[in-house]
């Protein structure tokens, strides 16, 4: 097994939104993505940010947006944000019929196309939908709060797309979202994550940059090599 390079995707959810620019200023010369986590108080319980928010910070970072949607009905908004410049747009899959058909759009619109499996989603009926993917988000909570506690458990589902990934020869990130801090980065990328978001690990930091060096090179150490 052999895992890409780590990326860092700090999560604005643990921002101050009311310097959100400045915040993600601060990290702009040492994260690789900017999460932006998208929230109707439908899909899930929690209402946060959406388009109008991410159009206005697309001009003020040159980071690339990794847009988490956690929506219903994201046929009908996930294409606007690929239109707004993110770099990746993610949906989950419990709230799509046809999760081929909207990652085709994405793609078409300019975007890289996720697929997001919450806690409770088994994994196994989606990993023949990954070759039209080109990152598979797995929760490592339950989607739709920040700051929650990272589940070990959860790993098992990393695992098990990792083996599908290499076998299949698949060009797909893996990315983990939820309680990844510096005591739980190392054990998702030993898992074979190659992405993590951190929203209060960077964030919450003293020192937003140098948080992101740390857990790049835990990830880093800690990644299987063939």
């Amino acid at each position: 097994m052999t895992v890409p390079l780590p990326i860092v995707a700090p999560s604005i959810l643990a921002a101050d939104f009311a310097c959100l620019a400045d915040e993600v200023r601060a990290i702009e010369d040492t994260a690789d993505w900017v999460h932006v986590d998208v929230m109707d108080n439908h899909f899930v319980p929690n209402l946060t940010i959406g388009l109008p928010v991410v159009q206005s910070l697309r001009a003020a970072t040159r980071l690339p947006f990794d847009v988490h949607l956690m929506i219903e009905d994201p046929r009908r908004w996930a294409p606007g944000y690929a239109d707004a410049g993110a770099y990746n747009v993610t949906f989950h899959a419990e709230a799509c019929d046809d999760p081929v058909a909207l990652a085709k759009d994405l793609r078409s619109a300019g975007a890289k196309a996720g697929l997001a499996i919450d806690r409770d989603t088994p994994i196994e009926p989606y990993l023949d939908l990954l070759p039209s993917f080109d990152t598979l988000l797995i929760m490592t909570i339950k989607a739709g709060f920040g700051g929650q506690r990272f589940i070990p458990n959860l790993l098992d589902k990393v695992r098990t797309a990792r083996r599908h990934v290499d076998a299949g020869h698949l060009e797909l990130r893996i990315e983990v979202d939820g309680g990844i801090a510096l005591n739980t980065i190392a054990e998702a990328a030993e898992a074979g994550a190659d992405a993590f978001v951190a929203g209060t690990a960077v964030f919450g930091a003293d020192d937003p940059a140098e948080a992101v060096r740390r857990l790049r090179s835990l990830a880093q150490s800690a990644a299987p090599r063939a």
